[in-house]
């Protein structure tokens, strides 16, 4: 054999042996280091279990989830604004630090800054999970943002007391009345959303000033002992107001939604929110269309009110048959039903199409005068599955609403299924 050949063999085979335990030990380093983050998640969202009474009032955790998700999103959605207070007390801090050499000031102003950063840093993190379309619990959040914002407003607390009470400069003194008086503003306008955590930054940051004004060399700051507590009052009452304000205005949004997504009669989704549903979802998924067999008849032998009885109840049945996390029940038009199952395939579609169709007839709501003699409701079902997202929602509702046809033209009462390729 050739000598190169046989070098160039044991110099793949010794670089093969030297890397698999490289390789081995690359694989342990990430695993370990995926236990430590699932560990460090797992103990943040039990901190935050137990710290939610503080950050999160009663009166909030009354409201509706959504109504929830909207003011997280408010709360989490203007980034700068709590940047440019970061700058300011950071700013403060460095010109007590050059004016009296405070180096305890500018340690305190540093720290709350960094708190400013980590809050940004998260806001930046929802705020690309919300563009992703992600899920997120606003509780957690909720307490990440008021724990950060919270110890933030202590540390511009303690850098008003200090510069007030210890640094025996006029300048200094107006410095930090301004700067911590003028965050309060923002906070009460910015945070409302989150009123409970509103309220601790206005007392973290404002207590410290009144105690500071009375430890004083300039008598003339004595009168913030009057003022502060009727700025923090103030400035509650402020936030309330601005909190009864937003929820007013996000329910009354959400009811908006919900009246243009629901179909009067049944109170099922409608057409328009099938739509939407079927444009959004991602992978496979089935689509069931549905028409009750003969209706016109019925509406004729029992009168509109008896027939519209007759759809609330199937529209009640369709929806107590299927599991609402995983399919959509609508009411297309008329007396036509559609149904959308994600994660679904033809098989299983058509099974579950049967057991709607034996839930229907076992039902036995009467029908009279039936052209088939049956003496019941029943209703015909059409199927048609997508496996890939190549194929277009449109295309899928077509071939349901064939399979549909099929089903009406082959005696009625029963499910037929439509390939798609």
């Amino acid at each position: 054999m050739n000598p190169s050949v046989i070098e160039t063999f044991g110099c793949l085979l010794g670089l093969a042996r030297t890397t698999k335990p490289r390789g081995i030990d690359l694989c342990r380093a990430v695993q370990a280091l995926s236990t430590k983050i699932s560990v460090g998640i797992l103990l943040w969202t039990r901190l935050a279990r137990m710290l939610s009474p503080i950050f999160i009032s009663k009166r909030e955790r009354k409201q509706p989830l959504e109504v929830r998700i909207r003011l997280t999103k408010l709360v989490f959605s203007r980034l700068s604004n709590i940047a440019v207070v970061g700058v300011a007390g950071l700013m403060s801090g460095i010109y007590a630090y050059v004016r009296d050499h405070e180096t305890f000031v500018f340690a305190v102003a540093a720290a709350g800054f960094s708190f400013v950063m980590v809050r940004c840093s998260g806001i930046k993190i929802l705020q690309l999970r919300i563009a992703q379309g992600a899920r997120f619990d606003p509780e957690l959040w909720t307490v990440f943002y008021g724990l950060t914002a919270c110890c933030s407003s202590v540390c511009w607390g303690v850098v008003s007391f200090t510069c007030l009470a210890f640094s025996h400069d006029p300048v200094l003194y107006l410095v930090s009345v301004v700067c911590n008086t003028a965050t309060a503003g923002a906070v009460a306008a910015r945070n409302a959303g989150t009123p409970r955590t509103a309220q601790l930054q206005l007392l973290t940051s404002l207590v410290p000033v009144m105690a500071g004004a009375v430890l004083t060399d300039d008598i003339g700051y004595c009168f913030l002992v009057l003022v502060v507590p009727a700025l923090i009052f103030g400035l509650m009452v402020v936030v309330a107001e601005i909190y009864k304000q937003l929820i007013d205005l996000y329910s009354s949004q959400i009811k908006l939604v919900e009246l243009s997504n629901t179909d009067y009669l049944t109170q099922i989704p409608n057409r328009r929110y099938f739509g939407e549903c079927c444009d959004d979802v991602l992978g496979p998924f089935a689509i069931l269309m549905i028409d009750v067999d003969y209706f016109k008849g019925y509406n004729d032998f029992y009168g509109h009110p008896e027939g519209d009885r007759c759809l609330q109840r199937i529209a009640a049945l369709l929806q107590s048959s299927l599991r609402a996390s995983d399919s959509v029940v609508s009411r297309y038009g008329g007396e036509e039903f559609a149904v959308l199952l994600r994660n679904t395939s033809a098989a299983a579609a058509a099974t579950t199409a049967q057991r709607l169709c034996n839930a229907i007839r076992d039902d036995a709501i009467p029908y009279l005068n039936r052209k088939d003699q049956l003496d019941r409701v029943t209703i015909s079902v059409g199927v048609a599955a997508r496996k890939t997202e190549q194929i277009t929602c449109d295309r899928i509702i077509r071939a349901a609403d064939a399979a549909l046809y099929r089903a009406k033209t082959q005696g009625r009462n029963r499910v037929c299924v439509e390939a798609v390729a």
